[in-house]
This record gives C-alpha cells, structure tokens and sequence, in this order.
C-alpha cells in the first residue's frame, strides 16, 4: 500500500517513523517477557487495564472525527475497515484473565489510576481530534497513523502470548484476536490514504501538525504503553 502514496513527506513518515517503531515493539522488553511467559500477571495487568481505561470513549472520538470529515471521504474509503468502536465489553475478559479490575473501569473509568503512560497517550490523541484549531487532517494523522499503523504489531505477538504462555482461552483472547488481522491493517493504511489525498505539498503547518502528532503517538505507542507493562 505505501507504495501507492505519493507524497514525500508521508513516505517519510513511513520510513522514518512507522518502520522503526514496530520494530522497537517487536524488541521491547514488555513483548520479550509476554512470549517467553516471564511476564508476571500483575504486570499484563498493567498493561491490559490500561488498555481498557484508554478504549472506553474510543467509540465517541472516532464519531467525532468522522463528523469532522467532509463527505468526499466516504468514497475514499468505500469498502475499506474502519475501526468505530473499541469493544472494551470484550477486551475485559482478557483484563479479567489477568485479575485486573475491568468492573471498575467500565462502570467508574475516571475512579481507575492507570499508568501516567496511558493518561499521557489518552489526552494526546483527546486533543488532536477535538481541539477546534486542529483540523479532521491531524485527528487523522494521530489516530490512523501514529496509532492503528503500529496496533497490529503490537497486539499480535501479545495475542499469541496470552494463548500460548499463559492459558488465555479464544474466548477471553477473543479482541486481541479482532486486533490482529487485515482489516485491522487497513486501519493505520487509511491515514496514509487520506492524507496523501486532504493534505497539499503547500500546506507546511499542517503537514508540521501531522507529523508532530504521528511521531508523538507513535513514539508513545513503541516506548511509553508498552512500559506499563514492565512496572510493579
């Protein structure tokens, strides 16, 4: 697919950001232990609780977004995956495998402390699809790009973890499951998608935008989420 997409700056991004932070996932320490089963369950917890409390408005932001798109996008995307709700109903059983508290997050998520790396990531990407001097363009670099680009690779490896090292059933791994496939892929592939066709060479501060927004997320789904991981 990055093949197809013309603009230099967005290739760059490819290259220069995307490439490399999926490789740091696939090396990071948090991701190593899950699959050789040294991970403790406090720690997966960690992470996974995190995950959740991050999730639960997911469904609102992508509504929002969408809201904010002009209607040419529509025939953009036709007959493309898009990602419209984060199914945390589903992803707490695997928060339940690990003895986390998926009850308190679903029913009072603002009574929840997750880790300072999930309240940092939430209210960045909170703030690049609802700030009103921010376009749908950044909205969409920061979700699609920064984020669903690199949620494939993350997720995998701790899908086949959660089965293979630590009991998890197909039924508890069942959104872990939904996160690993093609159409999760076409996700991170749709930001590039749009922005190689919304987003002008002449638009420098936006492009700016984009890019600082892509890199921060993506920076903090490689180094910080994972890290929640890691601590006792």
């Amino acid at each position: 697919m990055i093949m197809q997409i013309k603009s230099p700056w967005l290739q760059d991004v490819y290259q220069q950001m995307i490439l490399p932070r999926r490789a740091r996932i696939a090396s990071h320490p948090f991701v190593i232990a899950m699959q050789s089963g040294s991970c403790e369950f406090r720690q997966a917890e960690q992470f996974f609780s995190g995950l959740q409390w991050h999730l639960m408005e997911f469904g609102t932001h992508v509504k929002h977004l969408i809201e904010k798109r002009p209607s040419e996008v529509i025939r953009v995307l036709e007959g493309r995956s898009e990602d419209k709700d984060g199914d945390t109903e589903i992803l707490a059983r695997i928060v339940r495998k690990f003895g986390g508290p998926s009850a308190l997050i679903n029913e009072q998520p603002w009574r929840y402390r997750p880790h300072s790396v999930w309240v940092y990531h939430d209210a960045l990407l909170r703030s690049a699809i609802y700030s009103r001097d921010l376009s749908w363009q950044v909205g969409t670099a920061a979700l699609n790009i920064g984020i669903e680009s690199l949620v494939p690779y993350m997720i995998e490896p701790l899908f086949r973890a959660a089965v293979e090292r630590y009991g998890v059933t197909a039924n508890d791994a069942a959104w872990l499951a939904s996160r690993s496939g093609e159409d999760e892929r076409q996700h991170g592939e749709n930001g590039f998608i749009l922005l190689d066709q919304f987003v002008r060479a002449d638009q420098t501060i936006l492009i700016d935008q984009c890019r600082f927004f892509i890199d921060s997320l993506s920076r903090s789904m490689a180094y910080g989420l994972l890290q929640s991981g890691l601590e006792n």
